[in-house]
């Protein structure tokens, strides 16, 4: 028998042939016109007569989703809610903070007061001092924590604003 169709040959997997052949059982077709259904069906979308079957499970499916993005969107607004109370309660408590919001002005120091603060000998600070006022302002700015320069004027030792 001449046909226009294509012939093909392949190997199918022991599962896939079982279902092939219970298809072509319930369908009472031969493997060609079962074949030729369900590349149909593949490329095209065109359902076979299960139709009623396919649009009840697409049904539930649809249904499913649409539960499951209710519960989201509940879950997602109560989150929301819970940010939205924890910054305010962050607020209320940022305005009743005891403690100054703007840096700590630093007061000058004597000789042993800054040595502790910089973590040398006060030898060493004075040694600084006798490299000239430029070389003591990176030398201390060097070994302070907050990495501040210091400048001496008389007995004490101002910190300076950078």
């Amino acid at each position: 028998m001449a046909t226009k169709n294509i012939r093909i040959v392949g190997y199918l997997p022991p599962q896939y042939h079982e279902k092939l052949r219970e298809y072509m059982k319930e369908q009472s077709i031969t493997e060609s016109t079962a074949l030729v259904k369900i590349v149909k069906q593949f490329f095209d979308g065109t359902l076979s007569a299960n139709v009623p079957e396919v649009t009840s499970l697409q049904d539930d499916v649809v249904a499913s989703l649409e539960a499951d993005m209710a519960r989201i969107k509940h879950r997602l607004m109560v989150l929301e809610e819970e940010v939205t109370s924890i910054k305010q309660r962050r607020v209320g408590k940022s305005q009743t903070y005891p403690f100054p919001t703007s840096p700590v002005k630093l007061l000058p120091l004597l000789v042993e007061q800054l040595s502790t603060r910089l973590g040398v000998m006060p030898s060493e600070i004075q040694e600084a001092v006798e490299e000239g006022e430029d070389y003591f302002k990176d030398w201390s700015k060097r070994r302070d924590p907050a990495l501040r320069a210091w400048q001496k004027r008389g007995n004490l030792f101002h910190p300076l604003s950078d």
